[in-house]
């Protein structure tokens, strides 16, 4: 047995489940690494960096990479068969991707964007507005004929690269263009020491940390995972928690939700635990994990201690469910609490659906927007992934009673979804239990890929690999859960307490019950 596995008595569920023989437990040749916030972000203005230097203002774009994006958006609204509703949609997801390539450049930042501007422009992206921004208004920037003084990075304004600049400039007009070089000498000597001036660095506070990146922009900056991948530790079960362990485990292979529970979550769980009970629940966890040796385990307390009142411990329960009930208690408790108004966890896992229905009388086509966390996709009589996919995003007929909002006929119709923004992390739920007379499993085996190309259903092209899966064995009255997930280039078979190496030839033969897939590639969309 390995020497950082202290020998307990285990207390096993009861239940006669045969769990796979894997290859003893071999302890991987990791590294010591600490956790550190990320998050933080750099104050010190770069010494190269002249507070003299002048921007020229640049009227046409001379720059091949801005002039091909703008012929893009410029190829999109020139088609004469699209309605104006469907063009600003697919107008809005063209531009994110663009503004997502541009910004996503390590390039320096030099412009600054006025934040209320940057707000409703985010918002637009996200479909929360249906039409696009006005020009650039810059002018808050100013008082009079002067710079306004104590403005602060993040609050007042964000910071963006000349190849952003200059495509959101040259595609909604506007201004003044600000760059930050001229801010810092237009208030030079009047800021006090404890102002904030402007980051110039490569590495601003906007794509210092996870919120911050995702935030405005819905950007998608690469972060030092590796700092951030947990050790392998085991959770020791006391009673029927395997559920949860199962959950936990990919919850913690996440470097996203790592990063950010241990830095700015760690801070305001440490500030005000009374208000944030489950992310210091969660933190208390992540905490104990990251300081562990590969291959020991940690007992769960506080958060078991908040799951009774629903979750008790006498009888079975889902992953699944526990899985979106604990991020929805995170969600909902950090949710006003950020600075961008934005939970982590909406983050990583939210993406958004589009519902598309089209009148088969007069053609026209409706949408509407919903947000999703996972998908619940049927698996009876399917053996593919792909398979269960493509039954979930089928178009659908609808009845003759569809009242069209345009041509204000009930007719026929067909209603498709679409994902229009792809999460960061895709949840997949296989449907294995269903309720007729009593609760009934269904054991098939559908195969999934480790890499995902969910192109044929988004709106955008987005591609993931397969990060870990949850496992149930056994019978819905005598189960068990069990977690695989890859951590540091390695699969792990997590069985609570217990971790073993496993292969990917391993975890393809499993009867994944929950899914978690990563965002990998991303791409733009070429318009015909």
């Amino acid at each position: 047995m390995n020497q950082d596995v202290p020998e307990i008595l285990l207390c096993v569920e009861s239940s006669n489940i045969v769990v796979p023989c894997f290859p003893p437990f071999k302890k991987p040749s990791l590294k010591k690494r600490t956790i550190i916030n990320f998050l933080s972000s750099p104050s010190k203005l770069d010494d190269n960096i002249s507070g003299s230097t002048k921007i020229s203002v640049m009227n046409v774009p001379n720059n091949y990479i801005v002039n091909h994006h703008l012929a893009t958006i410029k190829k999109h609204l020139n088609q004469p068969t699209r309605q104006e509703s469907i063009i600003n949609l697919v107008r809005s997801e063209v531009e994110g991707q663009i503004v997502k390539h541009l910004i996503s450049s390590t390039s320096q930042l030099q412009y600054m964007l006025h934040m209320d501007w940057a707000k409703y422009f985010t918002q637009y992206l996200q479909h929360k507005h249906q039409q696009p921004p006005g020009p650039i208004n810059n002018t808050s920037i100013f008082e009079g004929n002067q710079y306004k003084q104590d403005l602060k990075q993040d609050v007042d304004y964000v910071l963006l690269n000349k190849n952003t600049w200059m495509f959101v400039h040259q595609l909604y007009g506007g201004g003044p263009e600000v760059s930050a070089q001229d801010y810092v000498k237009g208030t030079n000597g009047l800021l006090d020491s404890t102002s904030k001036k402007p980051t110039l660095s490569r590495v601003s506070s906007m794509q210092s940390g996870l919120h911050d990146t995702q935030s405005y922009m819905s950007v998608n900056i690469p972060f030092q995972k590796s700092l951030f991948e947990l050790p392998p530790v085991g959770l020791y079960n006391e009673s029927n928690y395997c559920f949860m362990h199962a959950a936990l485990q990919s919850l913690l292979t996440v470097e996203q939700m790592n990063c950010w529970v241990l830095g700015d979550g760690k801070e305001k769980a440490q500030q005000n635990p009374d208000k944030f009970k489950w992310l210091s629940a969660y933190l208390e966890i992540a905490s104990q994990v990251s300081s562990k040796k590969p291959g020991a385990f940690i007992k769960v307390m506080s958060l078991k201690n908040m799951l009774k009142p629903k979750f008790d411990p006498k009888y079975q329960h889902d992953s699944q469910e526990f899985l979106r009930y604990f991020i929805d208690q995170l969600s909902q408790e950090i949710q006003g609490q950020e600075k961008y108004d934005q939970p982590v966890t909406d983050i990583v896992f939210q993406g958004q659906m589009m519902q598309l229905i089209t009148c088969q009388n007069c053609q026209f086509q409706s949408s509407r927007f919903e947000y999703f966390l996972d998908l619940s996709v049927s698996m009876n009589k399917i053996n593919t992934l792909d398979g269960c996919l493509k039954q979930f995003f089928a178009q659908e007929f609808l009845s003759d009673n569809y009242l069209c909002e345009n041509c204000n006929t009930v007719s026929k119709a067909i209603k498709k979804y679409v994902v229009g923004t792809p999460p960061n992390f895709l949840m997949i739920h296989l449907k294995r239990f269903s309720m007729y007379h009593q609760r009934v499993k269904l054991h098939g085996h559908v195969q999934f890929p480790m890499q995902l190309d969910v192109q044929e259903f988004c709106s955008i092209q987005a591609r993931y690999k397969l990060r870990s899966i949850i496992v149930h064995y056994g019978t819905p009255e005598r189960g068990h859960y069990v977690n695989f997930s890859l951590r540091q280039n390695q699969w792990y078979y997590f069985d609570d307490h217990k971790i073993y190496t496993v292969t990917e030839s391993d975890v393809l033969q499993q009867q994944a019950y929950v899914l978690f897939y990563e965002k990998a590639e991303e791409y733009l969309l070429e318009l015909q």
